[in-house]
């Protein structure tokens, strides 16, 4: 397991670039890519949001960990965004490596907390600015659920046999898999 933290992704995902373009080891044995960026625990969570497990057999040991630490994966709810290729794991998809991007969702298990509107209020208010500091709501045991599927999938995918694979007729697989990186799923 290789543990990265990148910065200047918000200039054109410059650190993650770079190691992508330069890595300490060689590319062809980083098998997988798990990205995860500006976690907010604002509230009692029920969900992850997992970007582009679409794509890949990453989904299966995501849904496995997920299910363990108590998480629903929730698809993407925000598509016309293209989230999947503005974060640093765009730098390792575009060498054929399978990734996800994984956030925490926007359901909350108090079933009196909104954490979709809790989430935009965050992004409209804090989001970029002095307010986003220490003294916001935070969720300790969703943090620590969050972490420990973290852990989970990345136990997972690296006790697997086989390296994650892209799926059969996926975009980004097609586009930028060498040949014999894909074939998860018909």
């Amino acid at each position: 397991l290789l543990f990265l933290a990148v910065s200047a992704e918000e200039k054109g995902l410059l650190g993650s670039d770079y190691f992508a373009e330069h890595p300490t080891v060689p590319l062809e044995s980083v098998v997988a890519n798990v990205n995860l960026d500006m976690p907010l625990f604002l509230y009692p969570l029920a969900d992850v949001i997992a970007f582009g497990a679409e794509h890949s057999s990453l989904a299966e040991p995501l849904a496995t960990a997920a299910a363990a630490t108590g998480f629903d994966v929730t698809p993407d709810p925000w598509p016309e965004e293209v989230i999947f290729i503005r974060s640093d794991q765009f730098s390792f998809v575009r060498r054929g490596v399978p990734s996800v991007f994984l956030v925490p969702g926007i359901r909350s298990r108090d079933g009196s907390v909104d954490g979709a509107a809790m989430t935009r209020a965050f992004m409209t208010t804090h989001y970029h600015r002095p307010t986003d500091d220490l003294a916001l709501a935070y969720d300790s045991d969703s943090a620590r659920r969050f972490a420990q599927m973290n852990y989970l999938l990345g136990r997972e995918v690296a006790n697997e046999r086989k390296a994650p694979r892209w799926n059969v007729g996926d975009f980004f697989g097609d586009k930028f898999a060498p040949t014999g990186a894909k074939g998860a799923r018909p």
